[in-house]
Protein backbone atom coordinates (compact mmCIF):
# COMPACT_ATOMS: atom_id res chain seq x y z
CA UNK A 1 0.00 0.00 0.00
CA UNK A 2 0.99 3.24 -0.54
CA UNK A 3 1.90 5.41 2.78
CA UNK A 4 -0.71 7.56 4.14
CA UNK A 5 2.32 9.98 4.91
CA UNK A 6 2.42 10.26 0.97
CA UNK A 7 -1.35 11.52 1.07
CA UNK A 8 -0.49 13.68 3.49
CA UNK A 9 2.40 15.53 2.23
CA UNK A 10 0.66 15.78 -1.50
CA UNK A 11 -2.08 17.91 0.92
CA UNK A 12 -0.02 19.93 2.21
CA UNK A 13 2.48 20.75 -0.74
CA UNK A 14 -1.40 21.79 -2.26
CA UNK A 15 -2.59 23.80 0.23
CA UNK A 16 -4.55 26.45 -2.15
CA UNK A 17 -6.73 23.88 -3.40
CA UNK A 18 -6.96 22.16 -0.41
CA UNK A 19 -8.20 24.81 1.60
CA UNK A 20 -10.84 25.63 -1.47
CA UNK A 21 -12.08 21.86 -1.27
CA UNK A 22 -12.29 21.69 2.53
CA UNK A 23 -14.46 25.09 2.88
CA UNK A 24 -16.66 24.18 -0.19
CA UNK A 25 -17.20 20.56 1.95
CA UNK A 26 -17.53 22.61 5.62
CA UNK A 27 -20.32 24.67 4.37
CA UNK A 28 -22.18 22.12 3.21
CA UNK A 29 -21.61 20.19 5.95
CA UNK A 30 -22.63 23.45 7.95
CA UNK A 31 -26.36 23.69 6.22
CA UNK A 32 -27.06 19.73 6.62
CA UNK A 33 -26.17 19.96 10.26
CA UNK A 34 -28.36 23.44 10.87
CA UNK A 35 -31.28 21.66 9.43
CA UNK A 36 -30.44 18.66 11.71
CA UNK A 37 -30.08 20.73 14.48
CA UNK A 38 -33.15 23.08 13.69
CA UNK A 39 -35.19 19.87 13.38
CA UNK A 40 -34.11 18.45 16.84
CA UNK A 41 -34.29 21.46 18.39
CA UNK A 42 -38.57 21.48 17.73
CA UNK A 43 -38.50 18.17 18.93
CA UNK A 44 -36.64 18.89 21.81
CA UNK A 45 -38.43 21.83 22.89
CA UNK A 46 -41.48 19.81 22.74
CA UNK A 47 -40.49 16.89 24.51
CA UNK A 48 -39.26 18.71 27.35
CA UNK A 49 -42.40 20.27 27.52
CA UNK A 50 -44.06 16.77 29.13
CA UNK A 51 -42.95 14.56 31.85
CA UNK A 52 -42.75 10.73 32.29
CA UNK A 53 -44.31 10.67 35.68
CA UNK A 54 -47.65 12.62 34.13
CA UNK A 55 -50.38 11.60 32.33
CA UNK A 56 -52.64 13.91 30.12
CA UNK A 57 -56.31 12.82 29.86
CA UNK A 58 -58.05 14.62 26.03
CA UNK A 59 -60.66 13.73 24.22
CA UNK A 60 -60.47 10.72 22.14
CA UNK A 61 -58.90 11.72 18.20
CA UNK A 62 -57.67 14.79 19.42
CA UNK A 63 -54.26 15.48 17.92
CA UNK A 64 -53.96 18.69 19.78
CA UNK A 65 -55.38 20.53 23.00
CA UNK A 66 -56.74 22.99 20.73
CA UNK A 67 -58.95 20.20 19.66
CA UNK A 68 -59.70 18.48 22.69
CA UNK A 69 -62.48 18.98 25.41
CA UNK A 70 -63.03 17.85 28.73
CA UNK A 71 -65.92 18.17 30.80
CA UNK A 72 -65.57 19.66 34.08
CA UNK A 73 -67.18 16.39 35.40
CA UNK A 74 -64.88 14.19 33.77
CA UNK A 75 -61.64 16.20 35.23
CA UNK A 76 -63.38 15.72 38.51
CA UNK A 77 -64.12 11.81 38.12
CA UNK A 78 -60.33 11.34 36.80
CA UNK A 79 -58.66 13.50 38.84
CA UNK A 80 -59.85 11.04 42.11
CA UNK A 81 -58.79 7.74 40.23
CA UNK A 82 -56.38 5.48 42.45
CA UNK A 83 -53.72 5.78 39.72
CA UNK A 84 -53.51 9.57 40.48
CA UNK A 85 -50.89 10.74 42.99
CA UNK A 86 -52.03 12.32 46.65
CA UNK A 87 -50.41 15.29 47.99
CA UNK A 88 -51.63 17.04 51.34
CA UNK A 89 -54.72 15.24 50.80
CA UNK A 90 -55.27 16.98 47.14
CA UNK A 91 -54.83 14.75 44.05
CA UNK A 92 -51.45 15.76 41.88
CA UNK A 93 -54.26 16.65 39.10
CA UNK A 94 -54.45 20.20 36.70
CA UNK A 95 -57.13 20.58 34.74
CA UNK A 96 -56.35 23.09 32.14
CA UNK A 97 -57.52 25.12 29.05
CA UNK A 98 -55.36 25.95 26.02
CA UNK A 99 -56.68 28.46 23.69
CA UNK A 100 -55.27 30.87 21.11
CA UNK A 101 -55.14 34.87 20.78
CA UNK A 102 -53.67 36.96 18.60
CA UNK A 103 -51.34 39.67 19.92
CA UNK A 104 -49.67 42.61 18.03
CA UNK A 105 -46.03 42.38 17.80
CA UNK A 106 -43.51 44.94 19.44
CA UNK A 107 -41.75 45.58 16.20
CA UNK A 108 -45.01 46.28 14.81
CA UNK A 109 -44.87 43.98 12.12
CA UNK A 110 -48.74 42.40 11.89
CA UNK A 111 -49.76 39.72 14.92
CA UNK A 112 -49.05 36.53 15.80
CA UNK A 113 -50.58 33.90 17.32
CA UNK A 114 -49.93 33.44 20.85
CA UNK A 115 -51.36 30.21 22.92
CA UNK A 116 -52.86 31.03 26.13
CA UNK A 117 -53.09 28.15 29.05
CA UNK A 118 -55.73 28.93 32.09
CA UNK A 119 -54.30 26.77 35.24
CA UNK A 120 -55.76 26.21 38.38
CA UNK A 121 -54.37 26.99 42.02
CA UNK A 122 -53.46 23.18 42.57
CA UNK A 123 -52.40 22.49 39.26
CA UNK A 124 -49.90 25.11 39.16
CA UNK A 125 -48.46 24.53 42.66
CA UNK A 126 -48.73 20.43 42.34
CA UNK A 127 -47.70 19.86 39.09
CA UNK A 128 -46.29 22.48 37.19
CA UNK A 129 -44.08 23.51 40.39
CA UNK A 130 -41.23 21.42 39.55
CA UNK A 131 -40.98 22.49 35.42
CA UNK A 132 -42.04 26.22 35.64
CA UNK A 133 -40.47 28.39 37.71
CA UNK A 134 -41.48 32.45 38.29
CA UNK A 135 -38.94 34.39 37.30
CA UNK A 136 -39.72 37.81 37.83
CA UNK A 137 -43.10 39.07 39.69
CA UNK A 138 -45.80 36.48 40.71
CA UNK A 139 -48.26 34.05 39.82
CA UNK A 140 -51.25 35.21 38.92
CA UNK A 141 -54.04 35.35 41.17
CA UNK A 142 -57.45 33.24 40.93
CA UNK A 143 -60.53 35.31 39.37
CA UNK A 144 -58.37 38.05 38.34
CA UNK A 145 -57.94 39.32 34.92
CA UNK A 146 -54.08 38.77 35.68
CA UNK A 147 -51.26 37.10 33.32
CA UNK A 148 -47.90 35.79 33.55
CA UNK A 149 -45.83 35.28 30.57
CA UNK A 150 -43.48 32.96 29.13
CA UNK A 151 -40.01 33.63 28.89
CA UNK A 152 -39.35 33.82 25.38
CA UNK A 153 -42.85 35.96 24.96
CA UNK A 154 -41.54 38.64 27.13
CA UNK A 155 -41.33 41.82 25.04
CA UNK A 156 -41.89 39.85 21.58
CA UNK A 157 -45.73 41.50 21.69
CA UNK A 158 -46.83 44.81 22.59
CA UNK A 159 -47.57 45.05 26.54
CA UNK A 160 -45.81 41.92 27.05
CA UNK A 161 -43.64 43.29 30.02
CA UNK A 162 -44.30 42.60 33.45
CA UNK A 163 -46.02 45.97 34.53
CA UNK A 164 -47.40 46.68 31.38
CA UNK A 165 -51.16 45.25 29.88
CA UNK A 166 -52.28 43.14 26.86
CA UNK A 167 -55.77 43.43 25.66
CA UNK A 168 -57.57 40.48 24.45
CA UNK A 169 -60.69 39.06 24.98
CA UNK A 170 -62.78 42.76 25.33
CA UNK A 171 -60.54 43.88 27.96
CA UNK A 172 -57.32 44.30 29.68
CA UNK A 173 -54.87 41.46 31.34
CA UNK A 174 -52.42 42.86 33.50
CA UNK A 175 -49.07 41.08 33.37
CA UNK A 176 -47.50 40.46 37.01
CA UNK A 177 -45.03 38.00 36.26
CA UNK A 178 -42.61 36.11 33.85
CA UNK A 179 -42.23 32.02 34.43
CA UNK A 180 -39.06 30.14 32.89
CA UNK A 181 -39.92 26.19 31.88
CA UNK A 182 -36.51 24.98 31.46
CA UNK A 183 -36.78 25.96 27.78
CA UNK A 184 -39.86 23.84 27.24
CA UNK A 185 -42.44 24.80 24.84
CA UNK A 186 -44.29 26.15 28.11
CA UNK A 187 -42.01 29.21 27.57
CA UNK A 188 -43.62 30.32 24.36
CA UNK A 189 -47.24 30.57 26.47
CA UNK A 190 -48.93 33.20 28.65
CA UNK A 191 -50.64 31.57 31.79
CA UNK A 192 -53.58 32.84 33.49
CA UNK A 193 -56.58 31.62 35.81
CA UNK A 194 -58.31 28.73 34.32
CA UNK A 195 -61.67 30.15 34.18
CA UNK A 196 -60.69 34.09 33.42
CA UNK A 197 -59.42 31.89 30.29
CA UNK A 198 -62.34 29.90 30.02
CA UNK A 199 -64.86 32.70 30.46
CA UNK A 200 -62.82 35.05 27.81
CA UNK A 201 -62.75 32.14 25.51
CA UNK A 202 -66.48 31.66 25.93
CA UNK A 203 -65.67 27.84 26.46
CA UNK A 204 -67.71 25.46 29.12
CA UNK A 205 -64.81 23.14 29.65
CA UNK A 206 -61.30 22.24 29.66
CA UNK A 207 -58.98 21.07 26.92
CA UNK A 208 -56.84 18.25 28.89
CA UNK A 209 -56.31 16.80 32.29
CA UNK A 210 -52.63 16.45 33.23
CA UNK A 211 -52.07 14.34 36.22
CA UNK A 212 -49.00 13.00 38.28
CA UNK A 213 -49.05 9.57 38.39
CA UNK A 214 -48.14 7.43 41.71
CA UNK A 215 -45.64 6.06 39.17
CA UNK A 216 -44.99 5.42 35.42
CA UNK A 217 -46.10 2.17 35.57
CA UNK A 218 -49.53 2.94 36.59
CA UNK A 219 -50.54 4.62 33.07
CA UNK A 220 -51.94 1.23 31.80
CA UNK A 221 -54.62 1.27 34.53
CA UNK A 222 -55.47 4.99 34.45
CA UNK A 223 -55.62 3.83 30.38
CA UNK A 224 -57.94 1.19 30.96
CA UNK A 225 -60.04 3.01 33.23
CA UNK A 226 -60.55 6.03 31.34
CA UNK A 227 -61.19 4.00 27.78
CA UNK A 228 -64.16 2.05 30.20
CA UNK A 229 -65.94 5.22 30.48
CA UNK A 230 -68.39 5.97 27.60
CA UNK A 231 -69.74 8.79 28.85
CA UNK A 232 -66.55 11.15 27.94
CA UNK A 233 -65.30 9.87 24.63
CA UNK A 234 -61.22 10.39 26.14
CA UNK A 235 -57.86 8.98 26.35
CA UNK A 236 -55.02 8.92 28.51
CA UNK A 237 -51.85 9.16 26.72
CA UNK A 238 -47.94 10.12 28.64
CA UNK A 239 -47.01 13.51 28.74
CA UNK A 240 -43.99 13.67 26.91
CA UNK A 241 -44.82 11.00 24.46
CA UNK A 242 -47.87 13.49 23.28
CA UNK A 243 -45.80 16.70 23.11
CA UNK A 244 -42.76 14.59 21.48
CA UNK A 245 -45.55 13.13 18.93
CA UNK A 246 -46.99 16.63 18.57
CA UNK A 247 -43.65 18.23 17.06
CA UNK A 248 -43.92 15.26 14.49
CA UNK A 249 -45.42 17.26 11.72
CA UNK A 250 -43.12 20.53 12.12
CA UNK A 251 -39.84 18.71 12.56
CA UNK A 252 -40.68 16.45 9.27
CA UNK A 253 -41.24 19.51 7.42
CA UNK A 254 -38.00 21.24 8.40
CA UNK A 255 -36.06 18.32 7.92
CA UNK A 256 -37.25 17.21 4.73
CA UNK A 257 -37.14 21.13 3.39
CA UNK A 258 -33.38 21.70 4.78
CA UNK A 259 -32.38 18.34 3.02
CA UNK A 260 -33.45 19.65 -0.17
CA UNK A 261 -31.20 22.43 0.17
CA UNK A 262 -28.56 20.78 1.68
CA UNK A 263 -28.75 18.21 -1.47
CA UNK A 264 -28.55 21.33 -4.30
CA UNK A 265 -25.47 22.84 -2.05
CA UNK A 266 -23.91 19.37 -2.26
CA UNK A 267 -24.22 18.84 -5.89
CA UNK A 268 -22.08 22.50 -6.43
CA UNK A 269 -19.45 21.18 -3.58
CA UNK A 270 -19.14 17.57 -4.91
CA UNK A 271 -18.55 19.65 -8.83
CA UNK A 272 -16.36 21.65 -7.54
CA UNK A 273 -14.42 18.95 -5.64
CA UNK A 274 -13.85 16.72 -8.54
CA UNK A 275 -12.79 19.35 -10.71
CA UNK A 276 -10.43 20.42 -8.09
CA UNK A 277 -9.19 16.17 -7.72
CA UNK A 278 -9.15 16.07 -11.74
CA UNK A 279 -6.41 19.26 -11.95
CA UNK A 280 -4.85 17.15 -9.28
CA UNK A 281 -4.40 14.32 -11.14
CA UNK A 282 -3.46 16.08 -14.68
CA UNK A 283 -0.35 17.78 -12.15
CA UNK A 284 0.46 14.69 -11.12
CA UNK A 285 0.38 12.09 -14.13
CA UNK A 286 4.51 11.80 -13.92
CA UNK A 287 4.01 11.14 -9.95
CA UNK A 288 1.79 8.37 -10.71
CA UNK A 289 3.87 7.08 -13.74
CA UNK A 290 6.53 6.76 -10.77
CA UNK A 291 4.78 4.74 -8.53
CA UNK A 292 3.21 2.43 -10.96
CA UNK A 293 7.19 2.05 -12.00
CA UNK A 294 7.94 1.34 -8.31
CA UNK A 295 5.45 -1.65 -8.74
CA UNK A 296 2.47 -0.16 -6.50
CA UNK A 297 -0.72 -1.60 -8.59
CA UNK A 298 -3.48 -0.05 -9.79
CA UNK A 299 -6.12 -0.47 -7.05
CA UNK A 300 -3.53 1.41 -4.34
CA UNK A 301 -3.23 4.24 -6.43
CA UNK A 302 -6.89 4.28 -6.59
CA UNK A 303 -7.03 3.80 -2.96
CA UNK A 304 -4.12 6.69 -2.04
CA UNK A 305 -6.54 9.29 -4.48
CA UNK A 306 -9.40 8.50 -2.35
CA UNK A 307 -7.87 8.54 0.82
CA UNK A 308 -6.67 12.16 -0.11
CA UNK A 309 -10.66 12.86 -1.12
CA UNK A 310 -11.77 11.19 2.07
CA UNK A 311 -9.16 13.16 3.65
CA UNK A 312 -10.26 16.39 2.52
CA UNK A 313 -13.81 15.41 2.96
CA UNK A 314 -12.99 14.68 7.00
CA UNK A 315 -12.14 17.98 7.26
CA UNK A 316 -14.65 19.89 5.94
CA UNK A 317 -16.95 17.77 8.26
CA UNK A 318 -14.80 18.73 11.01
CA UNK A 319 -14.99 22.33 10.02
CA UNK A 320 -18.76 22.44 9.17
CA UNK A 321 -19.71 21.02 12.54
CA UNK A 322 -17.47 23.02 14.30
CA UNK A 323 -19.16 26.15 13.39
CA UNK A 324 -22.87 24.86 13.20
CA UNK A 325 -22.20 24.24 17.39
CA UNK A 326 -21.82 27.79 17.44
CA UNK A 327 -25.60 28.02 16.60
CA UNK A 328 -26.29 26.45 19.71
CA UNK A 329 -26.20 30.19 21.40
CA UNK A 330 -29.27 31.29 18.76
CA UNK A 331 -33.09 30.51 18.87
CA UNK A 332 -35.02 30.83 16.42
CA UNK A 333 -38.94 31.18 16.35
CA UNK A 334 -41.15 29.71 13.86
CA UNK A 335 -45.02 28.57 14.03
CA UNK A 336 -45.36 25.08 15.49
CA UNK A 337 -48.08 23.31 12.52
CA UNK A 338 -50.42 21.45 15.67
CA UNK A 339 -51.38 24.45 17.60
CA UNK A 340 -51.16 27.55 15.14
CA UNK A 341 -48.94 29.19 17.69
CA UNK A 342 -45.46 30.57 17.23
CA UNK A 343 -42.80 28.76 19.50
CA UNK A 344 -38.94 29.65 20.40
CA UNK A 345 -36.58 27.68 20.70
CA UNK A 346 -32.55 26.43 20.34
CA UNK A 347 -30.73 24.52 17.82
CA UNK A 348 -29.58 21.66 19.37
CA UNK A 349 -26.24 19.76 18.60
CA UNK A 350 -25.26 16.45 19.96
CA UNK A 351 -23.56 13.29 18.33
CA UNK A 352 -26.24 12.12 16.29
CA UNK A 353 -26.30 15.39 14.58
CA UNK A 354 -22.15 15.11 14.02
CA UNK A 355 -22.43 11.55 12.72
CA UNK A 356 -24.85 12.27 10.48
CA UNK A 357 -22.70 15.16 8.93
CA UNK A 358 -19.73 13.27 8.78
CA UNK A 359 -21.09 10.75 6.70
CA UNK A 360 -22.78 12.96 4.85
CA UNK A 361 -19.56 14.49 3.83
CA UNK A 362 -17.65 11.55 3.77
CA UNK A 363 -20.27 10.59 0.79
CA UNK A 364 -19.57 13.64 -0.67
CA UNK A 365 -15.51 13.02 -0.62
CA UNK A 366 -16.26 9.56 -2.19
CA UNK A 367 -18.17 11.02 -5.03
CA UNK A 368 -16.04 13.35 -5.88
CA UNK A 369 -12.78 11.73 -5.31
CA UNK A 370 -13.87 8.45 -7.43
CA UNK A 371 -13.72 9.44 -11.02
CA UNK A 372 -10.29 11.18 -10.83
CA UNK A 373 -9.19 8.24 -8.89
CA UNK A 374 -10.04 5.96 -11.40
CA UNK A 375 -8.31 7.90 -14.20
CA UNK A 376 -5.58 8.29 -11.87
CA UNK A 377 -5.34 3.86 -12.06
CA UNK A 378 -5.63 3.77 -15.79
CA UNK A 379 -2.83 5.32 -16.29
CA UNK A 380 -0.22 3.73 -18.05
CA UNK A 381 3.23 3.51 -16.88
CA UNK A 382 5.26 4.03 -19.85
CA UNK A 383 2.68 7.36 -20.97
CA UNK A 384 2.73 8.68 -17.14
CA UNK A 385 6.72 8.39 -16.63
CA UNK A 386 6.72 11.15 -19.65
CA UNK A 387 4.18 13.61 -18.32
Amino acid sequence: MIPFSYNVRSILRRRVSAIATIVGLGLVVFVFAAVLMLARGVEETLKSTGSPQNAIILRKGSSTELTSFVPREAAKVFAADPAVAVQGGKAVASPEIFVIFQLQRSDGNGTANVGFRGVTPDGLNLVRYQTVKVAEGRAPQPATSEVMLGRAVRGRYAGAQVGSSIHIARRDWQVVGVFEAGGSGFESEVWADADQIMDAARRTGYSQLTVRMKSPSELSQLRATVDADPRYNLEAKREDRYYEESSGQLAAFIRGLGTVIAVFFAFGATLGAMITMYAQVASRVREVGTLRALGFKRRWVLASFLVESLVLALLGAVAGCLFASMLGAVSFSTVNFSSFTEIKFRFHFGPDVAIAATVFAVAMGLLSGFLPAARAARLQIAEAAKG
